[in-house]
Order: C-alpha cells, then structure tokens, then sequence
C-alpha cells in the first residue's frame, strides 16, 4: 500500500504535473488532477475536500498562468484555483505534507514567505533538469514523513497506539516476565513469536473474520492471564500435544473503529463500497501498520518477538 499524492495544476502547468508523477510514481502512487478524481454530478468543492481526506501528500505547480496588477506592479502569477487548492490541502494534511513547486519568477502569497518552496526553472517554454533537481530533494523530505504515523483526520494512528498498548505490550510484558514463556491450562509453554494478523480488508464481521481464519490456519483459541486482565489468544498448537512452543496470534478486531469512522465521515447512506471509500480505507490501514510497527520497534522486547503479517503470511 503506496503513500498516495495528489498533484495539482492548471491546464497550463499539466505538463509539469505529469513529470511529478512520472518522478514519483515508483514509490508512491500517484493522482494528477485529471486523473479522475473529480467526479460528476458533485460539486467541486465537495470533491476537493473529499479528495485532500484520500492523500497522503498535496503537491501543487505554481506556474506562470497569469498576470496581476498588485499595488500599481505586474506580477507572474500562478492560477487562483490551485492558490485554492493548496490552501484547501495545508488546511487538511498539514504544513509538513502539502507542497508548493513554484517556477522561477512567479509571485507567491505574502503569508507563505519564509516558507521552503521547491523551484524550478523554465527555458524556451520548457522546464529544465532543475525540476527534477527540486523532486529529488522533495522526495527525501516526504521519504522521512512517510516513516512516521500521522495523526489524521481519521482514527487509525490512535487505534494503533490504543492497540500497542492495550495489547500487544501488554502480552508481551507478560511473556517476558515469565522468562519467555506464558501459562495456558496449567501448563507453561515457550512463545516463539507473537503474530498480528492484518486482515485484507474491512468488508467482514471482524470476529467472525478473525474465527474463520484462525480455525484455517488451525489455530485454537484460548485465554491468557496478564497482569491487568485476560485475553482470548490463539495459539498454533494444540494445548494437548508434547510440544511445548506455541507462537501467539491475534487479528486486531479493534481496526472495526476505522469502517465506521470512513462511513461516518463520508456520509455512507449506501449498501456497498465505493472506490473513495476502499481508498480511504486503504489508507488508514496503512498508517496502523505504519504506526504499528513503529511502535513495536521502540520497545525493546517487543522488537524481537512481534511480528506482523498479511493473512497470507507475508511479513509487512
């Protein structure tokens, strides 16, 4: 699940925009305006502040698209709609996230002064290699945001924190108080490795999800004690066999909160999932991946026994 970003421009500046994708699009998944992210029968305000909810980042191309007379002086001037645009983005994901790619000797509004604006320069109609020069800088600027949670207008970075520690550490903490090992029926068994299952989506019952693939996977559930309160487990081997190595698994049921936060955000008054629906989805599931493993790779126990995995057992 690629960082998604979103590039706007005007008609005039579209050129421009493609080449941002084009530098970009190995790592990201990128979404030029015309792209379609537009949609009929929606006006293009409600698109816009829809749209900024479903990226990651907002680049916008402030090119030479016009000319405004300030205070008695001529000015080159970007296109006031992607002025708009950009402000609609800062509101949205924030300073750190929405960008500006200003070609030289364009005027830029007073209240971005003092501001980091990537540039580039324009020959003979066409932009130079600096374009790429001020992407390649831009890019290890977003390459360190993508590596921390962001805490959105959505709720998957709190999920994830509430889940680390309501959880994950809690189970962990107690395996390393018991020098690796955990109780279960009377009988002590040495953890291998504890397992968080990240489900493909959110369409299912998140229990029932979570029991139909256990019992697949031929795990059994069980309940563990920590030191706050108990916790329904699964465990990969039967608690009857000689084996005394279990690996522990949970699919986190808690990631439920994020399908109805979408549904309540973009007023979902439908049976079905729409493409802005799964990719806001998509999104937030990869923040609480994101954050998740962030958070386990601080903690020093944790860092070398949790695991995560898609359902087809594919480490993330």
């Amino acid at each position: 699940m690629k960082p998604r970003i979103f590039i706007g421009s005007s008609t005039e500046g579209l050129a421009v925009a493609k080449r941002i994708k084009a530098f970009f699009e190995p790592d990201y998944e990128c979404f030029v305006w015309n792209d379609g992210v537009f949609q009929f029968n929606e006006s293009f305000i409600d698109t816009l502040l829809k749209s900024a909810s479903l990226f990651d980042f907002g680049f916008m191309v402030f090119s030479s698209d016009d000319i405004s007379k300030i205070r008695a002086k001529e000015y080159e001037t970007a296109r006031d709609n992607v002025l708009f645009e950009y402000g609609l983005f800062l509101g949205r994901v924030g300073l750190d996230r929405a960008y500006v790619l200003c070609e030289d000797g364009v005027k830029i509004p007073t209240d971005l002064s003092g501001l980091t604006i990537a540039s580039y320069k324009v020959e003979r109609g066409t932009p130079t290699n600096s374009l790429e020069e001020a992407l390649t800088s831009l890019k290890k600027r977003i390459d360190e945001k993508v590596q921390l949670g962001h805490l959105g207008l959505l709720p998957s970075t709190v999920i994830a924190i509430s889940y680390f520690e309501n959880f994950i550490k809690l189970v962990t903490d107690s395996v390393f108080n018991n020098n690796g090992k955990i109780k279960i029926s009377r009988k002590f068994f040495k953890v291998s490795k504890i397992r968080i299952v990240i489900p493909n989506n959110l369409d299912a019952d998140m229990k029932r999800h979570a029991a139909v693939y256990f019992r697949q996977t031929e795990f059994n559930q069980t309940i563990i004690k920590t030191s706050h309160r108990e916790y329904p487990i699964y465990v990969s081997t039967s608690l009857e066999a000689n084996d005394d190595t279990i690996v522990i698994a949970d699919m986190p049921t808690i990631l439920y909160g994020i399908d109805k936060a979408i549904d309540m955000y973009l007023r979902v008054g439908h049976i079905g999932k729409t493409k802005e629906q799964q990719l806001t989805e998509d999104r937030e599931m990869s923040n609480f991946v994101r954050v998740l493993k962030l958070l386990i790779h601080a903690d020093a126990y944790c860092k070398d026994i949790v695991e995560i995995v898609d359902e087809n057992n594919v480490l993330l």
